[in-house]
This record gives C-alpha cells, sequence and structure tokens, in this order.
C-alpha cells in the first residue's frame, strides 16, 4: 500500500490516501463525487549514475564518464559495427574509411570489432 494524492474534477479538493496501487479513484469526502489520483510530481530533473556504495552514498565515482564512454564505444564496435558491415548498405570504400574493416597481408578482409585505441 502507497500513500497517493487525490483531486477533485468538481469541487477541486485535494487529498492523501494510502490504497492499493491498482485503486485509481476514490470517493471525495466533501462533495461525494469521483476523486482522480494525480501523478507523482518530480522536483525538476533529474540526473542518474550508477551507485557505487549504497552505504556511504557514493553514487559516482571520479572518472565515471570516461567509463561510460568506454562502455558505449566497445558496444558500438563489438555490436553495431559487425552489424552494419554485414548489412551490405555501406560500400567497402566507406567501410575502409571508417576502419570498420581491414586488409590482411594474403588479402583476407577482416572486421574490427574493437576500438582502434585498445588493438
Amino acid at each position: 500500500m502507497h500513500k497517493y494524492r487525490f483531486t477533485c474534477s468538481d469541487c477541486e479538493n485535494q487529498q492523501s490516501a494510502i490504497v492499493s496501487a491498482k485503486i485509481n479513484n476514490i470517493v471525495c469526502a466533501l462533495c461525494n463525487n469521483s476523486m482522480h489520483r494525480n501523478m507523482p510530481i518530480l522536483n525538476g530533473p533529474s540526473t542518474t549514475s550508477e551507485v557505487v556504495d549504497k552505504y556511504t552514498g557514493i553514487t559516482q565515482i571520479d572518472d565515471q564518464p570516461l567509463i561510460i564512454k568506454d562502455r558505449k564505444e566497445d558496444y558500438y564496435w563489438s555490436v553495431e559495427v559487425p552489424r552494419m558491415v554485414n548489412s551490405g548498405t555501406y560500400s567497402l570504400e566507406t567501410m575502409l574509411e571508417n576502419s570498420w574493416i581491414y586488409v590482411d597481408d594474403s588479402g583476407k578482409i577482416h572486421v574490427n570489432t574493437k576500438p582502434l585505441k585498445k588493438r
């Protein structure tokens, strides 16, 4: 059971009530009409970050933006690049210019699955 805020559409009466999450309407105490459950009000835009230590309240380490950037880069090279190469949409020249593929000494074409700086 949670505490929700309800507003009457007729008399503008507001009331808090502890009800089940399945309850969307209650009866107004003043006019006996239906009161509708309000959406929660947020205090503005919020940012989320990974919780590093929930016991001490530390929510972000110093180099977290760099870690997230590296994760996105790893995903791009390991998942998206092979998908784009196998799609047949891009020309050989485009794939070579973007370093998605490379040609070894024997002439075989290989797909890069790691970022260029990590090889």
